[in-house]
């Protein structure tokens, strides 16, 4: 099931012809897409309700190894 995020007085999160979520930041809105499509991906996850790790930055490094 695809699932869209659109501006609509805030942000709105919908999955499946269903809203999820309305007047949400667009990273809320985001994070909870990743949710949805986490638990599409594998029934059986149950979410820990532990906050996602950070991402780390890539750092671009030259062919002779220096920044």
């Amino acid at each position: 099931m695809p699932g869209r995020v659109t501006k609509v007085d805030g942000f709105r999160v919908r999955w499946g012809g269903k809203t999820k979520a309305k007047r949400t930041t667009r990273a809320k809105a985001d994070a909870q897409l990743n949710l949805l499509r986490a638990k599409e991906h594998n029934p059986k996850w149950k979410p820990t309700g532990k906050p996602a790790r950070k991402r780390k930055r890539k750092v671009w490094v030259s062919p002779e190894g220096r920044r």
